[in-house]
């Protein structure tokens, strides 16, 4: 019989496609307020839960053998429902892990972390596994999903402390894939180039140092994470002893070679039938970031490489090429 694995906000971006690639080795539960319409036509286990009532989620924790929590309100939403982002960020990992701890069956929870922990702003030195939380480091809209990042993954760090079964977080890029979310900078741009619009960095912030991961990379973190905890039938040591990983293309990439690369993806797979501008918007805002910023830092990735065995990690300047001929394609096709 297959391990089993439920997926805590499984409906979203990332907890969907963990659900889709962990699949084919374990048996998945999804779990979530709502499904995705693919989820269902996918035929995956899906239970309704509200992570902020704690009795919905030990009954949709039963009998299953580890937990990944991917379940956060993100911006904009956070800011502008404060108390039910406090309620599901917060009380709902709290939640999550106590019934983790409570029930017989997982042997363990595995949070999707983020690198915002770190902050955004004046990132320098070696940024490895214990460059340490700064969460007033970041613009003020995105503080409140800093804090919310860095209290899930106390929480989470915390049990790992004190429970004997395994608690890990894997921090993760800003994650690049042809589903990413529509508003993020990434999909943003390419769907600006494809439709023969210019792309719109601001100024303020177009230096700012992005960290970021393609989704295939996150999936086999995940699995790889899952079956050092699953593979421990007594004291989880090997998992317990991992506790948080690190898992980012080593090299920070800037809004504006975001766009940069964007615009040549587009030429180069147009056949040069495209060719996208570049407009810098101008909000009159003092800038936060120089081009020297992204050089003040060293990536460290080496417990990924190491504790998950993840020896090669894909190039964002390669998804996005490869999100950009998919997409072309797909237009292609709809013309014919």
């Amino acid at each position: 019989m297959r391990e089993r694995i439920a997926i805590i906000g499984g409906s979203g971006y990332v907890g969907l496609e963990l659900g889709r690639h962990l699949s084919s080795s374990f048996h998945v539960r999804v779990l979530d307020r709502t499904p995705p319409e693919s989820l269902l036509r996918e035929g995956l286990d899906f239970r309704r839960i509200d992570v902020r009532d704690l009795r919905q989620v030990v009954g949709g924790l039963r009998n299953v053998d580890l937990v990944i929590h991917t379940a956060i309100i993100q911006i904009p939403k956070i800011n502008e429902e404060k108390k039910q982002a406090y309620e599901t960020n917060i009380l709902g990992i709290q939640n999550v892990c106590g019934a983790v701890d409570k029930l017989s069956s997982p042997r363990g929870l595995l949070l999707a972390g983020s690198w915002h922990v770190f902050g955004e702003q004046k990132l320098t030195g070696v940024v490895d596994e214990e460059f340490g939380f700064r969460p007033d480091r970041v613009e003020p809209r995105a503080r409140l999903y800093a804090l919310s990042k860095i209290t899930q993954e106390s929480i989470v760090r915390f049990y790992n402390e004190m429970s004997p079964k395994a608690y890990g977080v894997i921090r993760m890029g800003t994650v690049l894939g042809e589903r990413m979310p529509k508003e993020t900078a990434a999909n943003i741009f390419i769907e600006q180039a494809l439709n023969g619009q210019p792309m719109t960095p601001f100024a303020h912030i177009m230096h700012r140092p992005m960290l970021y991961v393609d989704v295939r990379d996150v999936c086999r973190g995940f699995e790889s994470f899952a079956k050092k905890i699953l593979g421990e039938h007594l004291g989880h040591k090997e998992g317990k002893a991992l506790g948080v990983v690190n898992l980012v293309w080593p090299e920070p990439i800037t809004i504006i070679e975001l766009a940069e690369t964007v615009k040549m993806a587009v030429i180069e797979n147009s056949g040069g039938k495209l060719n996208p501008q570049i407009n810098i918007v101008d909000k009159g805002l003092l800038p936060l970031y120089t081009p020297k910023d992204k050089r003040a830092m060293t990536i460290s990735i080496e417990k990924a490489r190491t504790a998950l065995g993840i020896s090669e990690l894909t190039d964002p300047r390669d998804t996005i090429n490869k999100i950009v001929k998919t997409r072309l394609a797909s237009r292609q096709t709809a013309k014919q």
